[in-house]
């Protein structure tokens, strides 16, 4: 067996970038950005207003009481008509720009409308620069606003509008061949009969390979059959990766490692110190990558979030791969005998300014029920025996981690 450090940076030094396409904006989100992106405007492009008020003259705000002729209006997407002179008030909302010769706005709730608007009574100073964003106090025209190798998220999409990026460079989701074997297994709409079981490391793998942007190929389910799953694999070499679940142990009806040396796979390693996992085969051919992960299901989500998930965020040109980790102080206690680095589900929340994590009772490595209760796994390496309630353990946030509440 090697460490779960070592064979993750065998992974990610042996997977290529894939060659990055045009997007349009709309179809950007959860993609990962192949360009930096500067900016082809001032932020604000204006002196603007922050505030519903009025633009007056510093000058004419230091003292109170101070009542100013109102000679104008700026609303938002409108250029202001005539500057502001001394004794002067010009009403603007929100957005607007400011008129030249005002070097403040005052807020609405601080001034008093008088003669039907034609004056205002300002109720409180105000002084030079206040509730006005200066044009380019944000960014610069030229300045890098969007970072290569970033993902796309939501807020990312409002800068790519502001900035005019209808059109960008992302990196191309890689395809992503899943099979699935077993003789053991029926698909979802089947009641399994006995000795059997349904299947659920297709639908969670496929779910998972979407989750990190790849596009899965559904292969379906193979049996244990030496010609069948060689045939399987050969269709399957068509996407950048495969992901084989099951089979890759060292029982009389595993035939990954062999099926793969047929095909002439280099295969990197095949055990790795990890729990629930351990049998764990990755190798390239060419520039695809091949993953066997374990046939037990939680093992088969485990090791692909750790290692498979990582492989995809880099072949799309992900700065980030791998996911966070946080130290949490655990509210009862967890024991590691395994000899391996073992990864324990857990609820984790933020309490008292630091994370909590409550462990789960989980029955192993085929508990899909525990796993899917867990927002994040404990991690405790194989050297660490114990941790008591109230030590801390490094935890890995699952993708469940910000939509599930730990408590």
């Amino acid at each position: 067996m090697i460490p779960v450090d070592k064979a993750l940076e065998i992974v990610l030094a042996a997977t290529p970038t894939l060659p990055a396409e045009d997007a349009p904006l709309a179809e950007v989100v959860g993609r990962v950005l192949a360009e930096d992106v500067a900016s082809d405007v001032d932020f604000p492009p204006f002196d603007r207003s922050a505030m519903d008020g009025y633009a007056v003259r510093a000058a004419d705000a230091a003292s109170m009481p101070a009542t100013l002729l109102v000679v104008g209006e700026v609303r938002a997407g409108q250029w202001p008509d005539r500057d502001v002179a001394p004794g002067e008030a010009v009403r603007i909302m929100t957005g607007a720009p400011v008129p030249r010769g005002a070097s403040a706005v005052q807020q609405v709730e601080k001034t008093r409308a008088l003669d039907g608007g034609r004056r205002v009574e300002l109720l409180a100073p105000v002084e030079t620069g206040q509730n006005i964003a200066r044009q380019g106090s944000e960014v610069r025209i030229g300045d890098r606003v969007l970072e290569r190798g970033q993902t796309i998220d939501a807020a990312a999409v409002a800068v790519l509008a502001a900035v005019g990026k209808g059109r960008l460079r992302v990196g191309r989701r890689p395809q992503v061949a899943v099979i699935v074997t077993g003789d053991e297994l029926v698909d979802v709409w089947t009641a399994p009969g006995r000795a059997r079981i349904r299947n659920s490391n297709g639908p969670a793998l496929l779910a998972q390979v979407r989750e990190a942007g790849g596009e899965p190929i559904d292969f379906g389910v193979v049996p244990d059959d030496r010609e069948r799953l060689a045939q399987a694999v050969k269709d399957a070499f068509r996407a950048d990766v495969v992901v084989i679940s099951g089979g890759v142990s060292e029982g009389a009806y595993d035939f990954v490692e062999e099926v793969l040396t047929r095909y002439d796979v280099r295969i990197a390693f095949d055990k790795v110190a990890i729990k629930p996992g351990a049998p764990l085969v990755f190798g390239r051919r060419g520039e695809k990558l091949i993953f066997g992960l374990p046939g037990n299901p939680v093992s088969a989500q485990v090791c692909f979030d750790v290692f498979v998930r990582a492989a995809l965020r880099r072949m799309q040109g992900a700065l980030v791969c791998s996911r966070p980790t946080v130290e949490a102080s655990l509210d009862a206690p967890l024991r590691n005998r395994s000899g391996r680095r073992n990864h324990m589900p857990v609820q984790l929340r933020f309490a008292g300014g630091r994370f909590v994590a409550r462990p789960l009772r989980s029955m192993g490595s085929a508990d899909i029920v525990a796993h899917a209760r867990a927002n994040a796994l404990a991690i405790m390496d194989a050297t660490r025996l114990e941790a008591a309630a109230g030590e801390t353990v490094p935890v890995l946030l699952l993708a469940s981690f910000l939509d599930r509440d730990g408590q």
